[in-house]
């Protein structure tokens, strides 16, 4: 009966090792730690369990009990080394690997009673495995944020209204204070803009955000606090991670705005948007993009496999679709250059007619460029998701803009945003019929 339960105990922890190397991301330099956690560990691992589990005869017996004293060594290391990373995470969920593991161990004494065949197997073996357990929390935890700021002027809130009453800026475009949400119409087309810096995730600790206590994995909350114009130029005050103003008017025939989000400290993030883009009305919807300007992007369902776009380190924009939802491999639909300070030109089309052009000023130049720990395959954090609502053609459809997400590939890795003010110039135009 122990023997079996031992050898249960391997095949689970190989079962363990396939399934991570099978889900997570791979396509990694091996210069990165990714590269040896995701792809190289799990291999090693499971060609030791597999031996351990199929061996027989002396070199079986010499074989497992170290083998077996490597669980829960890895585990009691682990346990240990994810509180101190993780103070947050793994607040109490920590003394489950080290229970789990110190149970192992002294069963694995008192089935033994450190008679083992080879002894110098056991710090070969052992000594490895402590080692993995002490840095795998590690490899898990989120790099220094890579955003950069922009850094633009940002003032106390001046005494206003704080009521909530819509802005009419011309007879089709008015803005939604409480929300700091820009609505143009242009016939049965209803273009939504969202500029202001918000967080759908959060870890307090660098750690995934699924592992993160609820009461801290919160999304952006904002207050309207003021509310003035000078004119016909409104500015709107907020309340949220720290604060953020919303400048808009009109001005040359085109829809202007400038948002400004303050960060008091970092924010580590899985989701996010630095502005989202909401379009309905449409009957075939597509976009595209100032660096490849000849290709047009149709909008998928969400179902389908995910379209998107991002800015590399060498200033080259690539457009994007994944294998499988937001899973890789990757496959490249379009690339062109775009420069740091470069403008991002988006054109969107109904059926062959464009209907709006919305020109993003500081995306490019505020955009993290470090590799993505989530989706893998040389893709960055930034990223440009298109997607719509359901099936049909006509479904409602979401351009969202993120400076640093993991929204793309498999897991919930964190990836953070600098702390500073972050600018977002964006303006509206409705080309002619």
């Amino acid at each position: 009966m122990v023997q079996i339960v031992w050898l249960t105990l391997l095949a689970v922890h190989t079962g363990a090792a396939a399934v991570w190397w099978w889900l997570m991301p791979g396509g990694f330099p091996g210069s990165s730690t990714e590269y040896w956690v995701n792809e190289v560990a799990p291999l090693v691992v499971i060609a030791l369990m597999l031996t351990a589990l199929l061996a027989r005869g002396r070199f079986g017996e010499a074989l497992l009990p170290p083998t077996l004293a490597a669980i829960p060594i890895f585990w009691m290391t682990f346990g240990v080394s994810s509180r101190i990373v993780f103070e947050e995470s793994f607040r109490s969920s920590w003394q489950t690997a080290f229970i789990g593991g110190a149970i192992l161990a002294g069963l694995w004494v008192n089935r033994f009673r450190w008679r083992v065949p080879a002894v110098w197997l056991v710090p070969l073996i052992v000594l490895p495995a402590a080692i993995a357990g002490w840095t795998l929390p590690g490899s898990q935890r989120s790099a220094d944020p890579a955003t950069v700021a922009a850094g633009a002027p940002f003032g106390a809130a001046p005494a206003g209204t704080s009521d909530h009453k819509m802005i009419r800026l011309t007879k089709d475009a008015q803005v939604h204070p409480a929300e700091g949400r820009l609505v143009v119409r242009r016939d049965k087309l209803v273009l939504n803009v969202q500029p202001l810096l918000s967080f759908t995730s959060r870890s307090p600790d660098r750690c995934w955000t699924a592992l993160a206590p609820a009461e801290l994995n919160v999304a952006t909350t904002r207050t309207l606090v003021s509310k003035v114009h000078d004119g016909a130029r409104w500015s709107l005050f907020y309340k949220d991670e720290d604060a953020s103003v919303l400048d808009v008017g009109s001005r040359d025939g085109a829809l202007q705005l400038e948002a400004r989000s303050r960060l008091a400290r970092p924010v580590f993030s899985h989701v996010n948007s630095f502005s989202e883009l909401t379009i309905q009305g449409h009957q075939k919807l597509s976009v595209s993009f100032s660096p490849v300007p000849q290709t047009r992007i149709e909008v998928m369902p969400v179902t389908a496999a995910a379209r998107f776009a991002y800015l590399d380190e060498r200033a080259t924009f690539h457009v994007m679709q994944a294998s499988q939802r937001q899973r890789g491999p990757f496959t490249e639909i379009a690339a062109g250059p775009l420069k740091r300070g470069d403008p991002l030109i988006l054109t969107i089309y109904d059926g062959d007619k464009p209907v709006f052009i919305v020109t993003l000023d500081d995306w490019a130049a505020q955009a993290s460029t470090q590799l993505s720990p989530a989706a893998g395959s040389g893709i960055p954090v930034n990223a440009i998701e298109l997607m719509r609502g359901g099936d049909p053609e006509s479904s409602p459809a979401l351009i969202s803009l993120s400076l640093a997400a993991t929204s793309i590939g498999r897991g919930t890795q964190s990836v953070g945003y600098a702390a500073g003010v972050y600018r977002n110039r964006i303006s509206v135009r409705l080309p002619s019929p």
